[in-house]
């Protein structure tokens, strides 16, 4: 290769490098700003928000938050969000990676139709069980209380958990868990000690999918929480009155509830990019 084919090769990659690039932001832009329009109509009045035309330049403001959040009692809506759904990715997670690594490792009788019974489940309707599990649970007193939720939300966590971490652990090389054996660690230390780190990124990723999940869930909490325990998605509803829609107060709810999502995302950020690329590098 000649000097100036070389000279001419980089200049084509570069252009299609910066043409890249350029898709990408504006790709970016394009994405994001139903989000940045969200967050900017948080901080308007009421007059600012229906202007016309739109207002790109304004005097911030708090009362839609102040509103929301002191006046309204939205924050132990955000409270009750926040423990209902760390609950449910908990005990999704206890239940379903043990559960995952022993359709991995081990062969079990049934095993197959068991995985299918649980993609079932989770492919079924959520306004199929929503009455039935209704019943129930106003006869076992667990309607309007944490545990009844936090065990709704497990009925479509779990089988997540279970069918994506399957794929994780069959990742791994079988030799290494019978090695941990032969050295004389059990079949829970070896899953501990030698499965567990080597998944921590489909881990990372699991857990964000699963606290996304029920952090967002309508349905299920309309119908089994009350007063007490109403989350974020349902007490947001109760700003749609006849007397209007409250579009400052719900973009300042709506903003708040990205935030605990968005922040423990880039805590794991590191895991979680790991983890969804790991299927293809192993494959590679």
């Amino acid at each position: 290769m000649t000097m100036t084919s070389y000279v001419s090769l980089r200049r084509t990659r570069r252009r299609n490098h910066a043409l890249t690039y350029a898709a990408l932001a504006v790709l970016s832009i394009v994405i994001l700003s139903p989000y940045f329009w969200l967050l900017e109509t948080s901080f308007k009045t009421r007059v600012d928000a229906f202007a016309i035309p739109p207002k790109i330049f304004f005097h911030p403001t708090l009362s839609n938050y102040i509103v929301a959040f002191v006046d309204k009692g939205f924050l132990h809506n955000l409270c009750n969000s926040a423990i209902i759904a760390a609950g449910a990715t908990a005990v999704a997670l206890a239940v379903g990676v043990p559960s995952a690594y022993a359709f991995s490792r081990f062969r079990l009788r049934g095993g197959g139709l068991l995985l299918f019974w649980l993609l079932a489940s989770r492919m079924m309707p959520a306004i199929v069980l929503v009455l039935p599990m209704f019943i129930v649970f106003a006869r076992l007193g667990l309607v309007d209380s944490y545990p009844g939720v936090i065990i709704a939300h497990v009925t479509f966590d779990l089988p997540f958990v279970v069918w994506m971490m399957k794929g994780f652990f069959d990742a791994i090389p079988g030799e290494l868990s019978d090695a941990a054996l032969m050295d004389g660690c059990s079949y829970f230390a070896a899953f501990r000690r030698v499965a567990l780190p080597l998944t921590a990124g489909g881990l990372a990723a699991t857990s964000i999918f699963c606290l996304i999940n029920s952090w967002n869930d309508f349905l299920y909490a309309l119908v089994l929480t009350g007063r007490n325990t109403a989350t974020l998605p349902v007490g947001v509803a109760g700003l749609l009155t006849p007397w209007g829609t409250y579009w400052g107060q719900i973009a300042a709810v709506g903003t708040v509830t990205t935030l605990p999502v968005l922040i423990f995302a880039f805590a794991v950020q590191k895991y979680l990019v790991r983890g969804l690329t790991g299927g293809a590098i192993s494959g590679s």
